[in-house]
């Protein structure tokens, strides 16, 4: 592989690690934000959907307290990103399961 193929794999990665640490890792839900998630997935039916609109992402609940990130239709990718990455980790806080890697049934990105 020659440098600038290297580069271009290299760089969003690179970037998306940078952005990771910043917004999510160094990031930590507040009690309201996990009493807020568990209020909402112990009111939601099995099946049942929910949507963040200002994402452009949608959970399903497919048990007690498992949510499964059902697709993505957004402007903005990065956000979407972003807000599924740190619904997983108040998840994470509220003993709930939100699976978001290879879960989504669709991606949508509109220009």
């Amino acid at each position: 592989m020659d440098s600038m193929t290297k580069k271009g794999v290299d760089s969003p990665s690179k970037m998306w690690e940078e952005i990771k640490k910043r917004d999510i890792d160094e990031w930590e839900p507040t009690d309201e934000d996990i009493h807020w998630l568990t209020t909402t997935v112990a009111s939601m039916k099995i099946g049942g959907k929910w949507t963040i609109p200002a994402a452009g992402i949608t959970f399903e609940k497919v048990g007690q307290g498992h949510l499964r990130l059902e697709g993505i239709i957004t402007d903005d990718p990065l956000k979407a990103l972003v807000t599924a990455e740190k619904t997983k980790k108040v998840g994470e806080r509220a003993a709930i399961k939100v699976d978001i890697e290879k879960a989504a049934d669709y991606i949508v990105f509109h220009p």
